[in-house]
């Protein structure tokens, strides 16, 4: 996949958790699609940043659970993406949660990483 159609396809991914609006089943299309890296990155953002507390975390990380429940796939992906250099450096230098309502930036920076 182009870095501009997996980068389109996480933003993609990222909005539609967050937002609602799409099956599970074709998230999990979207997941099987790009890099483990993103997928990790997109469910670990928005883990750190929808805690229990927070009123939309319900629906956010409801959708999450039904990604993941949709595809076994898609849980192996987020572990391996978590196991990848990249994941390390990411969290390394940053923590999901300082991206609070800017998602676009952690696919952004993960991208940009992707690519060099």
């Amino acid at each position: 996949m182009h870095d501009t159609d997996e980068r389109r396809a996480a933003l993609r991914l990222l909005r539609a958790l967050e937002q609602g609006g799409e099956p599970a089943a074709d998230l999990a299309i979207i997941a099987q699609d790009i890099d483990p890296v993103l997928v990790h990155g997109i469910i670990s953002f928005l883990r750190a940043v929808y805690p229990a507390t927070d009123p939309a975390a319900t629906g956010v990380l409801g959708r999450v659970v039904e990604l993941t429940g949709a595809s076994p796939e898609v849980i192996r992906r987020h572990e391996e993406g978590g196991r990848d250099p990249i994941t390390e450096w990411f969290t390394s230098e940053h923590e999901y949660g300082q991206f609070r309502g800017r998602g676009d930036n952690v696919v952004d920076l993960l991208v940009e990483k992707l690519e060099s």
